[in-house]
């Protein structure tokens, strides 16, 4: 089981939600609050921080009467999306390529043109073909059919 980075959860005190990284084990609300976070549910979990001040923001408008939080199941994003965000924050050409490499060969097992072309278009960067000219220059994939390829 692999587990979100980020999660929403709702502080027992003010009622205020509040988004937390779940790797650690407390948390201080605004209130003052220490909350354990292993004594508190998580609404929503996500790796993106971008995702997160959503639903943070949605789960705020949810407890004051706005609109309802959307579930967790109908908030998942595309899996190049969530690659291509990954890949985007990164400065260093070449390892903006692995962690294109990597994310593609995790969700896909094996890769095509079309999966970097899709890509691409998220990040704004080149064109696949120099992607993938530089991927292979860098020996960061490897073909393992006609036009499939997959990380090293």
């Amino acid at each position: 089981m692999v587990l979100a980075k980020y999660g929403v959860i709702v502080c027992p005190k003010c009622g205020m939600a509040r988004g937390v990284e779940t790797a650690k084990k407390t948390t201080t609300c605004q209130c003052g609050k220490e909350i354990h976070l292993d004594r508190v549910k998580k609404m929503f979990l996500t790796d993106s921080p971008l995702e997160l001040a959503d639903s943070v923001a949605a789960a705020n408008a949810s407890l004051r009467g706005g609109e309802r939080m959307p579930s967790e199941k109908s908030r998942r994003r595309d899996p190049l999306s969530i690659i291509a965000e990954r890949a985007k924050s990164v400065k260093d050409p070449v390892e903006r390529l692995q962690i294109i490499a990597r994310g593609l060969t995790d969700e896909r097992s094996e890769f095509d043109l079309d999966d970097l072309r899709r890509i691409v278009s998220r990040i704004g960067k080149g064109s696949p073909e120099d992607m993938l000219a530089a991927l292979k220059e860098h020996n960061l994939v490897y073909e393992t059919s006609n036009g499939m390829y997959k990380s090293v």
